[in-house]
């Protein structure tokens, strides 16, 4: 399929739809966009992810509105509270909310660099946070463990209730290792391109933005 083939361009635009209103991963989203569009059990190629995102942000500059740019800008600030929290770990932003794809469903994703995942957890523990522990990956880089919690952050202009965050904890040599989602979307602050932020950066993108 070449990139303008319509049928690409149409499943890419109803899992981009499904992503900004009912907060489905990418890999669900264009499963689900098939069986609404063909049918269950069609065999179709699927869009890949940088044209379902390019999508997704033509659907949030259309409906989005001043309402995403305010959410976008809040949890850029959540996070950016908690790296400094963090800050022992090497905090780097990742995923929509670096990217500027972030929606109402969005968790604030971070990979930490420490000598070992308990280190985090311990860390954690003494501030008296609650999170959940889940196995990590085993793919080059990938995380040793992920820790998940919830954050009730002080309500400001487009900020939600409660931010999920999710911290992927890698090993400190991981750093070295190039992030896996850089973004070639035109118009893209350079910060937002990168695939992964560390603090003086994401402060970098929202003095920026803020300001835009």
């Amino acid at each position: 399929m070449s990139t303008d083939d319509p049928q690409r361009i149409e499943l890419a635009a109803a899992a981009a739809r499904l992503i900004a209103e009912e907060g489905f991963d990418y890999g669900s989203a264009k499963r689900r966009a098939a069986e609404e569009l063909y049918g269950a059990g069609t065999r179709v190629t699927l869009p890949d992810n940088a044209v379902v995102e390019s999508e997704l942000r033509r659907y949030l500059a259309t409906f989005g509105g001043d309402g995403h740019r305010q959410r976008l800008l809040a949890l850029r600030q959540v996070a950016a509270t908690l790296m400094q929290r963090l800050e022992g770990f090497n905090p780097h932003l990742v995923g929509a909310v670096l990217n500027g794809t972030a929606t109402e469903h969005s968790d604030v994703h971070l990979h930490l660099f420490a000598d070992s995942a308990k280190d985090v957890e311990l860390f954690l523990l003494d501030q008296g946070t609650d999170f959940e522990a889940d196995e990590g990956d085993d793919s080059p880089g990938g995380a040793e463990e992920t820790l998940r919690l919830t954050i009730q952050p002080a309500r400001t202009r487009g900020m939600p209730a409660r931010v999920d965050v999710v911290l992927a904890v890698h090993g400190i040599d991981a750093i070295r290792v190039a992030p896996r989602h850089r973004s070639s979307s035109p118009g893209l602050h350079p910060v937002e391109a990168l695939g992964r932020a560390n603090l003086a950066q994401l402060r970098q993108l929202i003095e920026d933005s803020a300001g835009a």
